[in-house]
């Protein structure tokens, strides 16, 4: 469904026309009923309910205060016609439950304006929305933005961004949306068995989807799992579409979309990957244990320290992907400047396998030694405390004895 797509309850055609072609006019998408049982019974389906004109069993004010009475319909706002400019009959709407209301004759203007507020106030306060805990009482919904992001390719950022998400995913059917952003060669949707419709390159070209949460659903692909996938660009001269104002646009709409977002970032640092970094309230940082990869690491937290310290949010992930040990963890510790908070366990068959199915290693092999570390470190991202101050990750002296000072 289209974002701000719009339940109209009119009885006359003439209002319900100029209403109808006022708000199609700037992009919304209007459908008209003319019976009241009808929109009460439909109205969780769109963004908004305006009501006009019903008929005379049953007064706007009594449909306003029916759907106000069902509990389930409390996200979605409503907006009440007024027949004139009596004062009464907007209190009688407020009483109902209307939370806004516009007089005839009105400005199409006005009317524009009143439907930009109110869907962009209930969606604001929709992100912030308390939710019922499993002992009855209330919690806050917390929405988070994980960003997987490695400066050496071949580290796993792709496997850790994918198996974070789709065990995040697990119990929240539609909640959780990846966004590929290896732009050039992203293997998000490869990795799924996916074969997305439309990419982020499609998305781009539609400044609107990128401000509206619903429109931008419309470019997703849906996983079995629950997990959204929003996919990287089908070839690589696609990727110069997206700029780093888009990619802003879209991470901010898209934590009004859904409760969660994981970013599979890449490789390649440029002002997109810093957006997105910016962006984040976790970011993961695959390494390998390799001389060359910790100094890659090294040098982007040096980088980025620059202009503003990332060491707060960072979640560092260990992936062994050599059969031996070349370097011990105290050597991977010195070298990266902070503890290791995740170990993947060497296991070469069990990620080529999932790969090369695209099943993720989560889904596929549940109760390997690896799932388990990556559930673990998915409960970690999204935890309460991640991505708060450095929680005693103190920076410690650079070095592997000194292999990876500055030369």
């Amino acid at each position: 469904m289209p974002s701000s797509q719009i339940l109209l309850l009119e009885l006359d055609a003439t209002s319900g026309e100029v209403i109808s072609t006022t708000l199609t006019g700037v992009g919304f998408a209007v459908e008209t009923v003319t019976d009241s049982a009808e929109a009460v019974r439909r109205a969780g389906d769109f963004s908004l309910v305006i009501i006009d004109q019903t008929d005379p069993a049953k007064s706007p004010a009594d449909v306003c205060r029916e759907i106000r009475a069902t509990p389930e319909l409390a996200p979605v706002p409503v907006l009440c016609i007024g027949q004139t400019e009596d004062v009464e009959e907007r209190i009688r709407f407020l009483e109902a439950g209307a939370d806004d209301v516009v007089a005839k004759p009105f400005d199409q203007r006005e009317l524009e304006a009143r439907v930009e507020a109110l869907l962009l106030r209930f969606q604001r306060s929709r992100a912030l929305a308390p939710m019922a805990a499993s002992d009855g009482g209330m919690v806050h919904r917390v929405r988070r933005t994980v960003v997987a992001y490695s400066p050496k390719g071949g580290s796993g950022t792709t496997t850790v961004a994918v198996n974070v998400a789709v065990a995040h995913a697990a119990g929240r059917p539609g909640r959780v949306l990846i966004v590929d952003l290896d732009l050039q060669f992203g293997q998000v949707a490869t990795l799924l068995n996916l074969t997305p419709k439309q990419t982020i390159a499609d998305l781009v070209r539609d400044e609107q989807s990128q401000r509206e949460p619903e429109l931008l659903k419309t470019y997703v692909s849906h996983h079995e799992s629950g997990l959204e996938v929003l996919a990287a660009p089908g070839s690589p001269e696609l990727a110069d579409l997206v700029t780093e104002a888009s990619v802003g646009r879209i991470l901010e709409t898209a934590l009004l979309a859904y409760d969660a977002v994981v970013v599979d970032a890449g490789a390649h640092l440029d002002a997109r990957t810093m957006a997105a970094l910016d962006a984040a309230d976790t970011i993961l940082i695959p390494v390998y244990p390799e001389i060359a990869a910790l100094k890659a690491v090294q040098a982007l937290l040096d980088f980025v320290n620059e202009t503003g310290s990332i060491s707060a949010k960072t979640t560092f992930v260990l992936n062994n992907v050599f059969a031996k040990q070349i370097l011990k963890m105290r050597d991977v510790e010195n070298g990266l400047g902070a503890k290791v908070d995740c170990t993947l366990p060497y296991d070469a068959f069990l990620y080529h396998k999932a790969a090369n199915e695209g099943n993720p290693v989560v889904r596929g092999a549940a109760q390997s030694a690896a799932a388990v570390a990556l559930v673990q470190l998915a409960a970690t991202a999204f935890g309460e405390t991640v991505g708060q101050a450095d929680g005693g990750r103190e920076r410690r002296g650079r070095g592997l004895s000194g292999l990876l000072k500055r030369t």
